[in-house]
């Protein structure tokens, strides 16, 4: 029997440019939502705005929303991305209404996926009446050593040191495509994905002792990180993962 083929995680970071107004950002949000969350072996749709208050040098601010797409495997991104009508139309309507709009996109294999179980201490509603919202926090790994023994070792560490911490949603870790577009950012060989389920519980993970140890763990393997963090607007979850 050959293997599976692997889920794909297509991260798309958009910049708006002279665009950037609150309106203009929950207009593109909104239409993405309708437009982009129900292709065909699309599993998971996010999609949220940068979190203005991480700041941290390693963080990435040269976008304005990121969106978030787990496709069954590349077969199913190749529909949605050459015939899929939904996603032509939303193309047609932003570049109408936001043309100065660039995109940068991350393509991942995934080889590991956790959902929930890692309930945190419960939060409060605040005083805007809200309740904590959802952190999508992306990182991707340059290895020093870009063999595939190493990114399984890499990988094997992220695992170990950064998928349980109590909030997380979900998790997921995975290596770059051979997809090569022109919009597409190759320049990292590992990619970790997870979602908080609020500020806090994010706050916390970054003050955990796993957190401090995956630092001496990875000691002289990376090369440079890139981080996204962004609050998530809308997330839809499509079709079961049952495949």
């Amino acid at each position: 029997m050959s293997p599976q083929a692997p889920m794909l995680l297509h991260s798309t970071y958009f910049n708006l440019g002279i665009n950037n107004t609150p309106d203009i950002q929950e207009a593109y949000m909104a239409e993405a939502l309708e437009y982009l969350s129900t292709s065909k072996g699309m599993i998971s749709f996010w999609i949220g705005i940068r979190a203005k208050d991480m700041n941290r040098s390693e963080n990435d601010i040269n976008y304005d929303i990121a969106m978030h797409q787990l496709f069954i495997n590349e077969a199913a991104f190749n529909i949605y991305n050459s015939d899929d009508t939904q996603h032509s139309q939303f193309v047609t309507d932003v570049n109408r209404w936001a043309p100065s709009t660039t995109r940068r996109v991350m393509d991942s294999y995934l080889t590991n996926l956790i959902i929930g179980g890692n309930g945190s201490t419960a939060q409060s509603i605040g005083a805007d009446g809200n309740m904590p919202q959802s952190m999508y926090h992306s990182l991707y790994f340059a290895l020093v050593d870009k063999s595939p023994g190493n990114i399984q070792k890499f990988t094997d560490i992220c695992l170990k040191y950064l998928s349980h911490h109590p909030g997380i949603q979900q998790f997921s870790v995975g290596g770059l495509t051979d997809i090569k577009r022109d919009v597409s950012v190759r320049n990292f060989d590992v990619n970790v994905d997870i979602i908080y389920e609020s500020k806090q519980a994010y706050d916390d993970y970054l003050q955990s002792q796993d957190h401090h140890d995956f630092f001496p763990a990875t000691q002289g393997m990376i090369s440079n990180t890139y981080i996204f963090d962004s609050y998530l607007k809308y997330q839809s979850k499509v079709y079961s993962l049952t495949r």
